[in-house]
């Protein structure tokens, strides 16, 4: 990851502390963080008042909690300043303080001229909000995301990492993405679940092309076939990246669609919502 620009999106409850790792690994390779204080608000509903030329009402209290959040987060954007000139590093401290479902295209702006994006735990506390910042990130955002880098210190700078292969689009991308990543690993496997051998889907060999490939780059590849059995793709990925002892598992996200998934589950669903391993998504 030498040079990247990390981009560090954290909640109401997040701390200077929580960055240490990030503040770690660009300092070790001469990268730049920005830091995102993100805080929702409660959604607004007004009224029209009745009289001619009425103004619409707003409830009460709405707009204490926004300023009660704005200053809040404001505080944080100032000891993130100083945390971050301390260090010697450059880079943006911004806040964002609006309703849940509008983080969805506002992070995605601010993601654009980052290499990587890495959402921190203290934003799991608002569900909703949470979810709209990932998609935000993986929709509207050209770079892949990083979740639960707080569950392993070697997150950012793995040596073993678990790639979970399908030949699909965003899989393609999230290989792509990775690939300093991959390229500064001990061990890269890639592991192939319920492979199709058909022409059209994982080929005769799964995960061959893609070995070939990376050990060209000079990537050290492993590639295992794993049947899911009576466990959910997502379940087989966290038990096999767990034998493997994986610091990191990258994956493509959503290669159906996210409403899809949101209503029926799927892979990618499951894998968000866990905060045990770090995972590195691309859509």
């Amino acid at each position: 990851m030498k040079n990247y620009t990390f981009l560090a999106l954290q909640g109401p409850d997040g701390t200077a502390s929580d960055l240490s790792p990030l503040v770690e690994a660009a300092t070790k390779n001469g990268g730049r963080l920005s830091v995102l204080h993100l805080g929702p608000v409660p959604i607004l509903s007004y009224a029209i008042m009745s009289t001619p030329y009425g103004a619409p009402a707003l409830p009460d209290g709405w707009i204490n909690e926004r300023n009660d959040m704005a200053e809040r987060l404001a505080k944080q954007q100032s000891k993130t300043r100083d945390y971050l000139k301390r260090e010697g590093l450059s880079g943006e401290v911004g806040t964002i303080c609006v309703e849940p479902a509008a983080f969805h295209d506002l992070v995605g702006l601010r993601a654009v001229y980052a290499d990587v994006s890495i959402v921190q735990e203290s934003l799991r506390k608002e569900k909703i909000t949470f979810d709209n910042v990932v998609y935000g990130l993986l929709f509207e955002a050209p770079g892949p995301v990083i979740l639960n880098a707080e569950a392993n210190p070697k997150a950012l700078a793995p040596e073993n990492v678990f790639v979970a292969w399908n030949n699909s689009l965003p899989a393609i991308r999230a290989v792509r993405a990775a690939l300093p990543v991959l390229k500064a690993a001990k061990e890269v496997t890639i592991a192939c679940f319920d492979a199709d051998p058909s022409q059209y889907a994982d080929g005769e060999s799964p995960g061959a092309d893609l070995a070939t490939w990376l050990s060209h780059h000079g990537c050290h590849v492993t590639v295992q076939e794993y049947a899911s059995g009576r466990h959910t793709i997502a379940q087989a990925i966290l038990e096999r990246a767990g034998e493997r002892t994986a610091d990191l598992v990258v994956m493509g996200a959503y290669g159906r669609s996210r409403w899809n998934e949101k209503i029926f589950g799927g892979s990618t669903e499951a894998m968000i919502q866990q905060q045990e391993v770090p995972l590195l998504l691309s859509h």
